[in-house]
């Protein structure tokens, strides 16, 4: 189940125009609809949902079971910033765990994940980034960052983390 939260005027105008753009579109323009409504409000909510749902007349059912498959789509409040560290096997092997530790301790959160206690930041551990290639890995919001170090996270994540 998820939280209810009340949007901001601007929020509300932007997902009523991305609700009328996709009316009536069906599950085929889900995944769509749910990735801008959610980089318009910050998370899906219950209300949300039941929006989408009814906009693209789809089940409400379909739209909870594709946010619950996809990692990058939240059902509950997050930091306005997100660090994602990916620990798949070539990452764990070249040290990711030594790089959530560090960005554990830069972010004050738990190193099982989490969200700061002011809302600011979430750390996410991911089973996959799909970038092998440049192991440890790790995604500050849409910036990507490969063969990081734990020295480099003060910088990375910086004072506004």
């Amino acid at each position: 189940m998820t939280a209810a939260r009340t949007l901001t005027s601007p929020q509300m105008a932007a997902l009523r125009q991305i609700l009328q753009r996709y009316r009536g579109q069906g599950g085929a323009y889900l995944l769509p609809c749910l990735h801008e409504a959610q980089a318009v409000t910050g998370w899906l909510d219950a209300d949300t949902c039941t929006e989408i749902s009814r906009a693209l007349n789809v089940p409400l059912v379909q739209v909870h079971e594709v946010i619950e498959f996809y990692t990058l789509f939240y059902n509950e409040p997050v930091g306005r910033r997100i660090v994602r560290v990916c620990d798949d096997p070539p990452c764990f092997l070249a040290g990711s765990s030594e790089i959530v530790r560090a960005c554990a301790r830069q972010l004050g959160v738990d190193e099982k994940g989490g969200t700061s206690s002011d809302g600011r930041v979430t750390l996410e551990i991911h089973p996959c980034l799909g970038r092998c290639e440049q192991a440890p890995f790790l995604m500050i919001d849409d910036d990507a960052h490969g063969h990081v170090q734990p020295a480099q996270i003060p910088d990375l994540l910086g004072e506004g983390a």
